[in-house]
């Protein structure tokens, strides 16, 4: 549904069913860092065929591709040369690096990787051509500037603030109950020595306090960085 709204829909997912890789306009393949193959997904079987590697049929696309990148012997080869089917027991017994060494060679020189390239490189000649124009030293390190950035993040945490409401009213409820506290301890100070060093030992309290009650948004840190990497 999102898609027929024209979201572009990026979809990291690892041996789907049918039913949802059929609804895929463009596939890439991964394993240990190197791509194995980027096109349309319905040119993905015909790709593995025209490199020697026959889909049985009734076989789920995505198990295939599974069974071809892990050197798998139920993944049948098609011979180029006499189009007959070969047991691929040979590649199941091959290291996996070196399987997935051959396959990142093959789509390497495939017309798709061209295609795919020549694309990327009109893209960067596009840039290049931006950056020329630009002053000098000034490396641009991310798409958009800072406050971009800062709006984004700070309106996705007002959101995730106002749908954890409880955590709110947690905090509130905590904030007003320590201020009831310490107004209570330091209520009625003079204006004398003795009142000095009372609102200095409040003021105290109250920074320790906010100081410690900080430390609680390392966890949002920590549970965001490995989302991040």
């Amino acid at each position: 549904r999102l898609s027929r709204r024209g979201r572009t829909i990026i979809f990291s997912i690892h041996q789907p069913r049918y039913s949802i890789f059929k609804l895929f306009d463009s596939l890439t393949l991964l394993a240990l860092g190197k791509v194995l193959y980027h096109g349309p997904a319905n040119k993905a079987l015909e790709y593995f065929r025209s490199i020697g590697y026959e889909c049985e049929p009734f076989n789920n696309p995505a198990d295939f591709f599974l069974d071809v990148i892990n050197g798998d012997s139920t993944a049948v080869a098609a011979s180029k040369e006499d189009d007959r089917p070969v047991d691929t027991e040979k590649v199941a017994e091959e290291n996996v690096d070196s399987v997935v060494d051959v396959l990142h060679q093959k789509y390497l020189n495939s017309s798709l990787y061209q295609s795919t390239r020549e694309a990327l490189r009109k893209v960067e000649l596009g840039q290049g051509s931006k950056q020329r124009r630009s002053k000098k030293g000034h490396e641009i390190t991310y798409a958009n500037g800072f406050f971009t950035q800062l709006y984004w993040v700070s309106k996705r945490s007002l959101k995730n603030l106002i749908r954890n409401p409880q955590a709110s009213i947690a905090q509130i409820a905590v904030t007003t109950i320590l201020a009831l506290v310490v107004g209570a301890i330091f209520f009625g100070a003079k204006l004398d020595r003795s009142g000095i060093q009372n609102r200095v030992g409040s003021l105290f309290f109250v920074t320790t306090n906010q100081c410690f009650s900080s430390v609680s948004a390392i966890e949002l840190f920590i549970r965001d960085k490995k989302l991040f990497v």
